[in-house]
């Protein structure tokens, strides 16, 4: 009986251990829609890549103007990238960054092939977006691209 309302007892504890977890990536969750424009955007080179190849340790920086759908320019992204291993036109390697959005900042994480169309994590946030989790794509559009952020918050 006494081994009995201890293994109770351990079940109710565990119960209520578990609980007391949650999920912290389960919170509202908001997409933004941007538009990336050519005119205002800088771009450089880092090392010796070329427009046929991207080797290791090179790369690019870049800052591009963020609009709205009313057409307004409300934001910037800004971000570097390089490569970890030989490549063809499209860039192998990493690429970090921040969106400066309307309220606050988007800190944008990017691996594998970078090219036209890029998939990423959003790995954090300030101001509005203080603890951003999510993805984001950029799509390209002819002239510019089109970028989509799928925000979760806690």
């Amino acid at each position: 009986m006494k081994l009995r309302s201890v293994l109770i007892l351990s079940a109710v504890a565990g119960v209520m251990v578990l609980a007391g977890c949650s999920d912290k990536t389960t919170g509202s969750t908001q997409t933004l829609t941007f538009t990336e424009l050519d005119k205002g955007s800088d771009f450089a080179p880092i090392g010796k890549g070329t427009d046929r190849s991207t080797p290791p340790g090179s790369g690019f920086a870049l800052s591009i103007p963020l609009q709205d759908s009313s057409k307004k320019t409300v934001g910037e992204l800004n971000a570097t990238c390089i490569a970890t291993k030989p490549g063809g036109q499209n860039l192998h390697g990493t690429c970090s960054g921040v969106a400066n959005v309307p309220d606050g900042q988007l800190a944008l994480a990017v691996g594998g092939d970078v090219g036209d169309n890029v998939t990423g994590a959003i790995t954090g946030g300030t101001g509005k977006y203080e603890g951003a989790t999510g993805t984001f794509t950029s799509n390209s559009k002819g002239q510019g691209s089109e970028d989509t952020f799928n925000v979760t918050l806690p």
